[in-house]
């Protein structure tokens, strides 16, 4: 058997240099905490140390665990039951209990699964100690009890605001503001046609994307396959006039530019446009498949133009929802619709907590 060994700022950063290099059932040998030197020599950091083997000796038959596919109950219990013996293994030689203080040895798998679903470290151990606190002593062995105190946990993290509630002959304004690319256009027709055929009400539609000529055809183009009245706000001082224009209707859409979080004057034309608007509910339209660091940015930046929900797009397209969790822990707004995929009407849904956590957690399948 040969061993390879390989060092890392994290255990989760260590883990996946083992399976790029000796895929997925490459065993774990040993783990343990070590200094390495910094660059240039300027003093030392700590590193997470892990030896793996390709194939396991007869007598140490461990997996490493294939966290990602844990998405099916039996799929489940099978890789907790290998991680388990992981950890009996480890905690023998003392190579768990300083690295994990904090956490049960018998649910060192859980952490490991939200690492795996991209769960920043810090607010997996949150989530783990959690669990520990809630379970009972003789379920923390029971995968399926685990794995709902878990969902639990991560449902804890997730604010959830009701759909646009729309009362007949009484106008609402709704704008939709976001990062360039994050779809939008394609959400203010998905609920516009919602609203619409499903629900019996007259929506009309503002655009005030007038920087991309495409979106602004694409807007009218579904405008007029649903048949609803469309504007166009070329300057904040023309807002006004476009929503009026609409006639009598129960909603209005605004769909505006992409800006990146970036460019703040960009930013602050957009909160121009909607202080004349004066909108009843603004989202931000977030997608799902942007990284922590832009979803985080995102935010922040947008946080001028008072949006006070968040639409998730692309779960459909997204590896890993860790790092939304993360964000709407501390975006303090809630979360209003998720879309998971292209197709207008469909591929919308108002947001369900217990739906969300278990799509984060790869508990539930996202079609």
């Amino acid at each position: 058997m040969t061993t390879k060994t390989y060092r890392a700022g994290t255990m989760k950063e260590a883990l996946a240099q083992v399976r790029r290099d000796l895929g997925g059932h490459a065993v774990i040998l040993n783990t343990r905490e070590v200094r390495g030197r910094r660059l240039f020599g300027l003093g030392r950091r700590e590193m997470i140390e892990v030896t793996a083997a390709r194939d396991a000796p007869a007598d140490v038959a461990i997996a490493m665990p294939a966290v990602a596919t844990l998405s099916l109950p039996s799929q489940f219990g099978e890789q907790l039951g290998h991680l388990h013996a992981m950890v009996e293994r480890l905690s023998r030689q003392g190579a768990i209990d300083h690295l994990l203080p904090d956490i049960p040895g018998e649910l060192v798998p859980t952490y490991a699964t939200l690492l795996e679903a991209e769960v920043p470290e810090i607010l997996a151990r949150r989530l783990v100690r959690h669990v520990a606190e809630r379970i009972e002593p003789d379920e923390i062995h029971k995968p399926e009890a685990v794995r709902d105190a878990l969902r639990d946990a991560v449902e804890s993290c997730l604010p959830i605001a009701p759909p646009i509630s729309v009362v007949p002959g009484t106008r609402k304004v709704v704008a939709l503001v976001g990062p360039t690319g994050v779809g939008k256009t394609t959400t203010v027709a998905k609920l516009a046609a919602n609203f619409k055929l499903a629900h019996g009400l007259r929506p009309g539609l503002v655009t005030v994307d007038t920087f991309r000529i495409a979106a602004v055809e694409q807007l009218r183009t579904y405008a007029e396959i649903i048949d609803l009245p469309l504007a166009v706000a070329n300057s904040p001082a023309e807002m006004r006039k476009a929503i009026d224009s609409l006639g009598d209707v129960d909603l209005v859409l605004i769909d505006t530019a992409g800006r990146s979080p970036r460019d703040e004057v960009k930013i602050r034309e957009l909160a121009d446009f909607l202080a004349v608007a004066r909108p009843d509910e603004v989202h931000l339209v977030l997608s799902a498949t942007s990284g922590e660091r832009s979803l985080r940015s995102a935010v922040e930046r947008f946080a001028v133009v008072r949006a006070d929900r968040l639409i998730l797009t692309k779960l459909d397209e997204a590896e890993g929802l860790g790092g939304v969790l993360a964000v709407i822990g501390q975006a303090n707004r809630p979360i209003s619709y998720l879309t998971t995929g292209q197709a207008v009407p469909d591929d919308i849904e108002p947001a369900d907590r217990t739906r969300l956590a278990a799509l984060i957690l790869g508990q539930e399948a996202v079609v």
